[in-house]
């Protein structure tokens, strides 16, 4: 084959030029490279690439249109560059684009549109930027997107209505944004739906009906917010839930039975709010249940006076409980002599932190 070389420019103006030795390549790592700018039209000889990495650079403007001239590309990282305006536009007709990567740059809007285009995306990553308000609008109709992660940015209000078309959606990412509302209705629809990560945020109130359809959830994190109740009956039809997260909230009140169903459940995470009591007895039947943190010496703390974790001698493989030095302990009395102690309740029965009553 003739010499083919990529040419670009790095952060001292020198022109440079990456050379290709197969023309074959399927995938193209350009990443930390100093790039600032770069003549994708330099990869048209590249029929067979099917990912392009052009991430930890430097790059604040591209031309993108060339890539229409490689229809085999799946994957586009323009992870960690400088972009703050981008042309999705240019990407229309790369047809069998499935992820595209925008994390981690200086967007502070950007326009989705362009994307209804791209019929097989399963994977957009907008984590990281300045992003403020975001119209989703554009994805409507994009039905096989598997994740959506807008975490660590700006935004305020976001309309999720769009995402009901999204019916393989299996991820949202909105963590660390200014959130003080969010409906999430639309999410009914998406019933593939197994990681929804809302923690550090300004929510006030959640209601989490919709999430009855989603019967494959696994992960729910609400962490973070400012939420002073929790109605946890919807996650009663979520049987492969896996961990919940309600740390550092307002919570005054909270019933943990809707989690009797969810027998996979290895992890919650309930410390940091305001709560003075709590039923542990529908945990008993959780018995894949390995962290429970009631307690974390947050700034604002629970004050349970009293703990009775006599439900918790059935969940075997218990390793980390969190509870406060002030409160007292209690468990059924014949459980002192039980075969099979958790090690988490063994740790406190070696402290001698438990009144057998």
């Amino acid at each position: 084959m003739d010499e083919m070389f990529i040419r670009y420019v790095d952060r001292e103006g020198k022109e440079r030029k990456y050379e290709i030795e197969d023309e074959s390549i399927t995938t193209l790592d350009l990443s930390r490279r100093n790039i600032v700018s770069i003549d994708l039209e330099t990869l048209s000889g590249l029929t067979r690439l099917e990912d392009l990495q052009l991430g930890n650079n430097l790059i604040s403007t591209i031309d993108l249109t060339p890539l229409v001239n490689i229809p085999s590309l799946s994957i586009l990282s323009l992870f960690k560059n400088d972009f703050d305006n981008i042309d999705l536009g240019q990407l229309s007709k790369c047809q069998n684009l499935k992820e595209l990567n925008l994390g981690s740059n200086k967007f502070n809007n950007i326009d989705l549109q362009p994307i209804s285009k791209l019929k097989n995306i399963t994977r957009l990553r907008l984590f990281n930027n300045q992003i403020s308000n975001l119209d989703l609008s554009g994805l409507s109709k994009n039905t096989k997107l598997e994740i959506l992660e807008i975490e660590n940015n700006k935004i305020e209000t976001i309309d999720l209505g769009p995402l009901s078309g999204c019916a393989n959606l299996t991820q949202l990412n909105l963590m660390y944004n200014s959130l003080d509302r969010l409906d999430l209705n639309p999410l009914k629809s998406c019933t593939k739906l197994k990681f929804l990560y809302l923690h550090h945020n300004r929510l006030e109130l959640i209601d989490l009906y919709p999430l009855e359809n989603c019967n494959d959830l696994r992960i729910l994190r609400l962490g973070g917010n400012r939420l002073d109740r929790i109605d946890l009956t919807p996650l009663s039809a979520c049987p492969e839930l896996r961990r919940i997260g309600l740390a550092m909230n307002a919570i005054e009140q909270i019933d943990l039975s809707p989690l009797t169903n969810a027998k996979h459940l290895n992890a919650i995470d309930i410390a940091g709010n305001r709560l003075t009591e709590i039923d542990l007895s529908s945990l008993s039947k959780c018995r894949e249940l390995t962290e429970l943190y009631l307690h974390s010496d947050h700034p604002e703390e629970n004050e349970f006076k009293e703990i009775d974790v006599s439900a918790l001698f059935k969940c075997g493989e218990l390793e980390d409980l969190g509870i406060g030095d002030e409160t007292r302990v209690i468990a059924k009395s014949h459980l002192e002599k039980s075969k099979e102690i958790p090690f988490a309740i063994e740790e406190l029965i070696d402290d001698d932190r438990i009144t057998w009553i």
